[in-house]
């Protein structure tokens, strides 16, 4: 009866994958958000059982207020592009978390839903192969190639699939690996399935050391280690029958991984580069620690969500060249944004999780073990899959941002959902069971809301995209047109007002001082501007670019704090001081200009300091 729900949220969550591109644009996600929606609604179909199943009420309970914890704020803020996006994303999840622990919760819908999975899986990682053994090559995925740019530099060496980071396709090969390797071990099919299991298995993990994520590798090795810690149990318990085999899937892994780690060292220069340098590597730890000092701004509620990015910037101890909107650790920024109070819902929700999952393995294990059976089972296996997934998934967030990605977001609330509702207890009481159908319509509540706040965001969304991409081939007037659009469409997103801005201040400056087009723009650029300083009013870039546009018109020194406040957000980059510098060179204050050039050549990434610093030397 829970089929077409299996199906439909695994396909979601296959469009997830394929629509990943840049996760800082939240159009894309939009189209897997209407599947998953449609599994929501498919999954009311729960509401007739007789005797639904029970999901573990701790587990239930301390997600559902993480869930809201994490959305309740973000309502009043979700036509705003991050704290929109951020709260769609929450919806999303919620509405995957509740269809597994409520709806599909008997094996045969999750075995549908886990197979579609890993054949989708199973093409990345075929994909993620072919990148790294073909760098040159351009591979057309479709729509998606179209809408999105090329993959950064330096990505270009390793496998990542459909995304646009290849340590994100490593999450996702790792959450493969360990439900393939859990379903070939103790899963209860045939022969030949059990081996095609283990050797997707094995595929998966070794493809994920072609992503050379490190953080994807320490997450390969908590899966198993969590795979050998569940198999002890089971011998413990009195599975002898299984000792061979798990044997031969340890030296089976081991031989597999050992051989494409040495094939990714013996022939990649990058491989060799980010293993020998990870010690060294400083960037993420300088991230890290302002993080953590953004946590103590508020450390029991936290700044909010989405505020990282801004706040940040005036927290940092050296300059970089990088300007990241996440921090690298997942567990680091939720703590910075939510709080102790949210960060603790978050371990105490994983941590229930864990051991719900745990205890039905275990049980699962002895009461086939009691009544002389094989040890095998479907049931037992899944939940072994999602413990060695969760495990990988949250080992692999105290190095990257995962879980700020759509995609991988939602395989982790699928892997907590499972471990929620093993699918052993049932409700018998009438009084239990309309409860249990009274929950089946959480997520299609959730799913039903996520299709109004999508539908909200379709446009102006879609518009910020496309004339981004106008943008980079050059189409500035149609890029223009675009934004004009989004912006009437919703008038609270900041990044339109910018990119409005920044394309029109660029047109403008392409045509001559008496043209009255260059005046009109550069109109429009400053209303741009001001809108989007209002919205965002701790990002310095829109300090910045206000104050440029305006010097452009007419340079003033009644603009100096404008630039000023854009030093104090971004103290360590060198663009605030580059532009005080310039504005200050064009309201005829030479030696001020010089002394700022100069403290901007103190930092990374300096454009043109050099250069008008070395042209105010030379002039009398």
């Amino acid at each position: 009866m829970m089929y077409p729900a299996a199906v439909l949220c695994a396909l979601g969550l296959l469009t997830a994958q394929y629509m990943v591109g840049r996760g800082s644009f939240p159009f894309l996600p939009l189209p897997a958000y209407f599947v998953l929606a449609s599994a929501a609604l498919a999954g009311l179909a729960a509401v007739f059982r007789k005797e639904p199943a029970l999901p573990r009420l701790g587990c239930v309970v301390f997600a559902t207020v993480l869930a809201a914890w994490v959305a309740v704020p973000l309502v009043e803020q979700r036509l705003l592009w991050n704290e929109g996006g951020a709260l769609r994303m929450v919806l999303a999840a919620a509405a995957v978390y509740g269809l597994l622990a409520f709806a599909i919760t008997e094996t045969g819908p999750r075995m549908a839903l886990l197979s579609i999975l890993l054949a989708g899986a199973a093409v990345q990682g075929c994909l993620g192969a072919y990148q790294y053994m073909n760098p040159d090559a351009k591979i057309d995925l479709g729509w998606i190639s179209e809408l999105c740019p090329p993959r950064v530099e330096g990505h270009a060496f390793r496998a990542r699939g459909f995304y646009y980071n290849a340590n994100h396709l490593a999450w996702l090969l790792n959450f493969a690996g360990a439900f393939a390797l859990a379903l070939g071990a103790w899963g209860r099919l045939g022969a030949w399935v059990r081996a095609l299991m283990l050797y997707a298995a094995a595929m998966f993990f070794a493809s994920g050391i072609l992503t050379q994520s490190r953080g994807g590798l320490l997450g390969a090795g908590a899966a198993l280690f969590v795979f050998a810690l569940a198999g002890g149990v089971a011998l413990f318990h009195g599975a002898w029958g299984a000792r061979g085999r798990a044997f031969g899937i340890a030296v089976l892994s081991l031989l597999v991984c050992g051989g494409a780690a040495w094939f990714a060292l013996s022939t990649s220069d990058l491989a060799q580069f980010r293993v020998l340098t990870a010690p060294e590597e400083g960037y993420r730890t300088t991230v890290w620690m302002a993080a953590l000092r953004q946590w103590q701004l508020e450390p029991l509620f936290g700044t909010g969500l989405g505020s990282f990015v801004d706040l940040t910037r005036s927290m940092r101890l050296r300059g970089d060249l990088a300007d990241d909107i996440f921090a690298h650790n997942d567990w680091v920024q939720a703590l910075a944004e939510t709080g102790l109070a949210g960060a603790g819902l978050g371990l105490c929700a994983l941590v229930l999780h864990f051991a719900a999952g745990w205890r039905a393995f275990g049980s699962d294990i002895r009461q086939r073990m009691g009544g002389g059976r094989q040890p095998t089972s479907l049931r037992a296996a899944i939940q072994l899959g999602a413990i060695c997934a969760a495990a990988a998934l949250a080992v692999h967030s105290f190095f990257d941002f995962n879980m700020q990605i759509p995609a991988n977001l939602l395989l982790l609330a699928a892997c907590l959902g499972i471990l929620a509702s093993p699918g052993r207890r049932h409700a018998e009481k009438p009084a239990a069971a309309w409860g249990m159908r009274a929950c089946t319509l959480l997520p299609a509540a959730c799913g039903l809301t996520l299709v109004w706040f999508s539908f909200q965001a379709w446009v102006p969304e879609r518009q910020w995209i496309l004339a981004d991409n106008a943008a980079r081939n050059g189409e500035l007037d149609k890029a223009l047109e675009l934004l004009r659009t989004g912006t009437e469409s919703n008038t609270d997103h900041a990044r339109l007002w910018e990119s409005t801005g920044r394309n029109a201040l660029t047109l403008a400056k392409k045509l001559p001082a008496t043209d009255p087009r260059r005046t009109e723009l550069l109109i429009e650029a400053q209303i741009a501007f001001t809108n989007a300083k209002k919205l965002e009013p701790r990002d310095a870039w829109h300090h910045i670019l206000l104050g440029h546009t305006r010097d452009n018109i007419a340079p003033s020194p009644v603009d100096d704090q404008m630039f000023i406040d854009a030093i104090m957000r971004a103290p360590t980059f060198s663009t605030p001081f580059e532009y005080y510098a310039l504005h200050l060179e064009l309201s005829g204050r030479r030696e001020e200009a010089a002394r700022a050039y100069a403290l901007a050549l103190a930092f990374p990434g300096a454009t043109f300091s050099r250069q008008r610093l070395d042209a105010i030397e030379r002039s009398p």
